[in-house]
């Protein structure tokens, strides 16, 4: 009986022993995402400030609130960066 060998048995193990490292790319992407986010965000609400259309109004408070939380994302993403770095030294 011949035996059929298994491909990808290796790619599970590979994967678990890798270490996270915090690399200037990433923390240039992270920032990059975050500046960009947050102009987003506030040009979100200041076109909410500025408009007079109350459909207008909710669109662009509601686009201003997802922005910002997008913004919060990156914000816990840059300090847990931060953290891998101090603890890599």
């Amino acid at each position: 009986m011949v035996k059929k060998r298994q491909r990808g048995s290796r790619r599970g193990s590979r994967s678990s022993g890798r270490k996270v490292i915090a690399s200037k790319r990433k923390f240039g992407l992270v920032v990059s995402n975050l500046i960009l986010s947050a102009i987003l965000a506030l040009i979100s609400w200041f076109l909410y400030v500025v408009t007079s259309n109350e459909v207008l109004r909710n669109f662009f408070w509601m686009l201003g609130v997802i922005f910002g939380f997008v913004g919060l994302a990156f914000l816990i993403i840059l300090a847990v960066l931060f953290v891998l770095k101090l603890m890599k030294k």
